[in-house]
């Protein structure tokens, strides 16, 4: 990796002098990647505990007890799935490993418990975790496979997996109001990469196209803003755009949420791109979301349910399940949606609308697919 780069802003992209601190007002935004989409979840976390069947369709109930593979329960589906589940007070985290075939299996995390929701996701392999505690002089920030887990770093604000390369994974501090990014490639020692004066607060989204960093601006009509810089790999400021990155997609694909609208931008041009009407969606607060494999659709969480949006037709879908989390994940052929739910977790067939909620039995903080084959 090349050494880290300094970039100073100034002007009217700098951040309001009134605006809130990094060490200030964590419960409203600890945001995406952890993520700015994780504050919504904390709001609502504890409110919405069911995974409803939607319409078209129905729902499916089933336990691990009672099959040997997940390809048993769901006909068509290809992968395997990791689901981190919350067995109680006291007690480690545990990632169930439910293969396509095969029997479902527990591993345990030494973490402990997680004391804020949201604040775990899988890579883009499913296979490896990273996970946010507090300890004292900020969060403390753990990684690697279940079997291989551990403190990769303390007196983090926030991280995010690249959105397309296995094991890679970014994460902020400040150091002397200096925002740092530090990134481990493959699993390997984090190295800091870039150096920023007035750029932001959170990092929310990686790929190759570089990095989005926010920064919360003010409160309107009793709803949060924010303002996303966009940096290219070496570190040079691509543009600003007004609102946060719910998602990335490894072809440079953002999808922006700002006061309610939704847009679908490249980083290359990130003033100019797709606009998604609030009103056409489940729910009006977008809680997290995630693009398909292939880059033609994405889905989002919000308040009232999930909502699958064609990029070519601009064809909506909205379907009644409750999400827990911001947590979700597309199988590798596209077809299923996983929703992490409060309680286990509802995989929708986005050809028939029909919902499988699984392993209900657990508290579920993230989930992810597991391609056969992969990483």
């Amino acid at each position: 990796m090349s050494d880290a780069i300094e970039v100073e802003l100034s002007g009217e992209d700098d951040p309001s002098p009134d605006g809130p601190g990094l060490g200030g007002g964590k419960g409203v935004w600890l945001l995406v990647g952890i993520g700015l989409g994780f504050a919504f979840s904390l709001l609502f976390n504890n409110a919405i505990p069911q995974v409803e069947p939607a319409t078209p369709g129905g729902a499916i109930d089933t336990t691990v007890a009672s099959v040997s593979g997940i390809g048993a329960v769901i006909p068509g589906y290809p992968d395997g799935m990791n689901i981190l589940v919350s067995p109680g007070e006291g007690r480690a985290l545990e990632v169930l490993t439910w293969p396509l075939q095969g029997e479902p299996f527990f591993r345990s995390i030494p973490l402990g418990d997680i004391d804020l929701a949201g604040t775990a996701q899988f890579d883009a392999s499913g296979q490896f975790l990273a996970a946010t505690t507090h300890a004292p002089g900020g969060l403390q920030l753990g990684s690697g496979r279940p079997n291989t887990f551990g403190v990769v770093a303390s007196g983090v604000t926030s991280f995010a997996w690249h959105d397309s390369d296995p094991a890679d994974l970014a994460w902020s501090k400040v150091e002397d109001d200096e925002f740092q990014i530090w990134v481990s490639e493959d699993a390997g020692e984090g190295e800091l990469m870039v150096r920023a004066i007035g750029i932001g607060e959170v990092l929310t989204a990686f790929g190759d196209w570089g990095f989005a960093i926010t920064e919360r601006t003010g409160v309107t009509d009793n709803s949060p803003t924010f303002r996303t810089h966009l940096l290219a790999p070496n570190g040079d400021l691509r543009g600003a755009i007004d609102g946060w990155v719910v998602a990335s997609h490894g072809s440079g694909l953002l999808l922006v949420e700002n006061r309610d609208e939704l847009r679908v931008v490249t980083a290359d041009v990130p003033d100019d791109g797709i606009e998604i009407r609030a009103t056409d969606l489940a729910g009006d607060v977008v809680v997290g979301g995630e693009f398909s494999p292939s880059g033609d659709r994405f889905a989002v969480t919000s308040l009232g349910g999930v909502s699958v949006v064609n990029l070519e037709t601009l064809n909506v879908t909205n379907h009644s399940i409750r999400a827990g989390s911001d947590s979700m994940d597309w199988t590798s052929d596209g077809r299923f949606l996983l929703v992490s739910a409060f309680r286990g977790v509802a995989v929708l067939d986005t050809e028939t609308g029909d919902i499988t909620s699984v392993q209900e039995s657990e508290t579920t903080r993230s989930v992810a697919a597991t391609p056969i084959g992969g990483p």
